[in-house]
């Protein structure tokens, strides 16, 4: 009886959730929260300290109603409380922040310059006491990342050294761009840039990262660093917060790294002009393949090859795909399945289209992950 070959096609999600010791659920509810309280409500909490030090969720609550610079409060008890919360969060909870270091907020940093909220004595202790936890704990990862995170912009200095230490060159390329481009620390809110200081960029270290960056050859290295430059210099000059062209050493390292990395997906999707002042270049949001299908207008179906099909091979293609701003498949590439039935799968899904997916009216780069099912019906 002779076999006829089918291909079933499907996509799939591509989340997957970290474990951490708080659920991130509850974290963003209790930095909701705390956007919403009164300065009596934050005197209760604070009450509630004294008797309870330990309450997370009350210090939690804390952070995001101070982050917001509550007009009802002195702007020099903010800065205190602040303070305060935040040397106990690096004592206390290094590797974790409370929840807080993983879930898309920054009530939590502490910055030496470049806002009303910065504090540059408070930060001078911070800086000690995280390089103290480092010292602790050398090879704890966690805690390297969050210290370096919270010292790179005003000591970029000491976190050159935990990061060399570490051999983390990714670390490194984020370290130096960001010295390049003179950024002042990162929002209170999320992890955009919060501004750019030219006092900064002229720094000897800043000097230093634009050697180290045209001498690399480190692959991690340069594509960290391009991604860092060419994404938040692009944000700082449309927020209007750069007046310096940044895109030349932008290109430049660039060219290095598609050089290094050929088929390096985030590549693709870096804005390499300056953006419009006021228009920030679009965005790359990953989704799953329910989502993704939904909004599918034109689908190709793949041929089953005759020679697999004869030798009864069967299987899943996964595919990792992004797709262009006009709904179009901008980059394909194979991440698993039977090698026969790979190059049918890619010649397909090229010519699938997608309905532009917008995020706040902005249309935006998707990546996702695309399976091909082939199966063999049989008697």
């Amino acid at each position: 009886m002779k076999r006829i070959g089918s291909v079933v096609i499907a996509l799939v999600a591509t989340f997957a959730l970290q474990a951490h010791p708080r659920d991130a659920k509850s974290t963003f509810d209790l930095v909701s929260k705390g956007k919403a309280l009164s300065a009596s409500d934050a005197k209760k909490l604070e009450d509630r300290l004294k008797q309870k030090p330990g309450d997370e969720e009350s210090r939690i609550e804390l952070l995001s109603y101070y982050a917001g610079s509550p007009a009802d409060l002195d702007l020099s008890v903010v800065k205190t409380a602040r303070s305060r919360h935040i040397l106990w969060l690096i004592e206390n909870d290094p590797e974790d922040g409370l929840g807080l270091f993983q879930i898309g907020t920054g009530i939590y940093r502490l910055h030496c310059q470049g806002d009303d909220l910065a504090d540059p004595d408070a930060f001078g202790q911070a800086r000690q006491m995280w390089l103290k936890q480092v010292q602790k704990k050398p090879d704890d990862a966690a805690i390297r990342r969050a210290a370096v995170a919270a010292i790179q912009f005003c000591s970029p200095e000491d976190a050159e050294k935990i990061l060399t230490e570490a051999n983390d060159a990714s670390g490194l390329g984020r370290l130096y761009a960001g010295a390049i481009l003179g950024v002042t620390g990162q929002s209170y809110q999320n992890s955009d840039p919060a501004g750019s200081d030219a006092a900064l960029r002229a720094r000897p270290f800043a000097e230093k990262a634009q050697r180290e960056l045209a001498g690399a050859t480190n692959g991690d290295l340069i594509v960290a660093a391009v991604e860092t430059l060419l994404g938040q210099g692009a944000i700082l000059w449309a927020d209007g917060k750069l007046d310096w062209d940044y895109t030349p050493i932008g290109a430049v390292l660039l060219a290095k790294a598609k050089t290094l990395y050929p088929d390096g997906i985030a590549l693709l999707t870096l804005p390499t002009k300056l953006p419009e002042r006021g228009e920030r270049p679009p965005i790359t949001i990953r989704v799953g393949g329910n989502v993704l299908g939904s909004k599918q207008v034109r689908k190709v179906a793949p041929v089953y090859p005759a020679v697999a099909r004869d030798r009864g091979i069967e299987g899943t293609v996964r595919l990792h795909a992004m797709i262009g701003l006009d709904g179009k498949v901008l980059y394909l590439r194979a991440i698993a399945g039977p090698a026969e039935l790979i190059p049918p799968s890619v010649e397909a899904v090229q010519q699938w289209e997608y309905q532009i997916t917008r995020l706040n009216g902005k249309p935006c780069y998707v990546e996702s992950e695309i399976d091909l099912r082939y199966t063999l019906s049989r008697p």
